[in-house]
């Protein structure tokens, strides 16, 4: 994962993770009437000691760990939002079709034998441990934690856009009947019961509403550390421009259909079209029809290769099915060209 100055790996020491799991294993001697007496003192906002003015979800977290539940940096203050949650991209994914989701869905069974994560980030510096490092630490220390798994780490702080869904993993050694609390972000606590498995369980939560959300459980007692979520108006992915008018339609009846065989090619010299934003396009050579991107054992990827005979101008033509890229290029003998196509825009080299 590569999360800028947030994530990069810094050094931790074995004093500082025993100082963290020392924290939780205080935190499991927390009664939960402490969280009943704290859900009937939800309010809109709220004011610390300094008067300074805090957000609903800042104050209910800081009565919290006032109590001894979660962490002090669960009220501090979170990334800048201008930071963009595609940094956290690998946390969620972007739910497709209009169907409703449940915001919060039942733990599931969860397997790790071929999905633990190389990393895991504490708190909102997003403090780097090697899992290995942390799994050691975890077994001698036992108690409940809680994470937000993503494809190569875990984390216990996220931004993501509103309408997205993550998994929340759940690992508590004995497992039993619990709840998983929840601040959201108007400042009110709420409470699901649910089995959490023995070793770890998934939780589907789903970013509906924006703002912070807060979330930890508890089974038996035993406390889990907190994870917050931030959820921020999603933002549509950028839109290329109209075309240029310097690319014209290229008639749809003229165009070879994608079955199609394309002839092979040869010569002394490599040529490589590169495009980010096209897939499964046309290449035409010298007005001959030598193959489709992503077809015939070529990676879907934007990138496809051939050979031409160098040390003289050849036409290299590109269809996107909607548009035709041309361009006139001279290659060396010997030599290697990157051509690169864009939605919208002239050929360039």
């Amino acid at each position: 994962m590569h999360l800028g100055h947030q994530g990069s790996m810094l050094s931790i020491s074995q004093k500082e993770i025993e100082l963290e799991f020392q924290r939780v294993r205080n935190m499991n001697k927390i009664l939960i009437s402490v969280i009943l007496v704290i859900s009937l003192m939800g309010c809109a906002s709220a004011l610390d000691g300094s008067g300074v003015e805090m957000r609903p979800g800042e104050a209910a977290a800081e009565k919290l760990f006032n109590y001894g539940i979660g962490q002090p940096w669960v009220g501090g203050n979170p990334p800048s939002t201008s930071v963009s949650y595609s940094l956290y991209s690998q946390y969620y994914s972007i739910n497709k079709g209009s169907s409703s989701k449940k915001h919060i869905e039942a733990p599931k069974k969860h397997d790790l034998r071929d999905d633990t994560p190389a990393t895991v980030y504490f708190n909102y510096q997003m403090q780097a441990v090697p899992y290995t490092q942390y799994k050691t630490y975890s077994a001698y220390t036992g108690g409940n934690s809680l994470w937000v798994q993503g494809a190569t780490s875990w984390t216990q702080y996220v931004q993501v856009p509103q309408g997205s869904s993550l998994s929340l993993l759940a690992t508590s050694s004995a497992g039993g009947n619990g709840y998983l609390y929840e601040i959201n972000p108007n400042g009110l606590l709420s409470k699901n019961g649910f089995y959490f498995f023995p070793g770890n369980s998934q939780i589907s939560f789903y970013a509906d509403i924006i703002g912070q959300h807060i979330l930890l459980f508890i089974i038996n007692g035993q406390v889990s550390n907190s994870v917050v979520i931030d959820v921020v108006p999603y933002t549509p992915p950028y839109q290329y421009p109209t075309p240029v008018s310097s690319i014209q339609p290229y008639p749809q009846g003229t165009i070879l259909p994608p079955g199609s065989t394309p002839i092979s090619t040869t010569g002394d010299s490599t040529a490589t079209i590169v495009s980010q934003g096209m897939r499964g396009y046309q290449i035409f050579l010298d007005g001959n029809y030598i193959g489709t991107e992503g077809t015939g054992g070529d990676p879907l990827d934007g990138r496809f290769t051939f050979r031409v005979v160098g040390n003289q101008n050849h036409d290299v033509r590109v269809y996107d099915g909607q548009f035709n890229y041309p361009k006139t290029i001279f290659f060396e003998r010997g030599g290697t060209k990157i051509i690169n196509v864009e939605p919208g825009t002239a050929v360039y080299i």
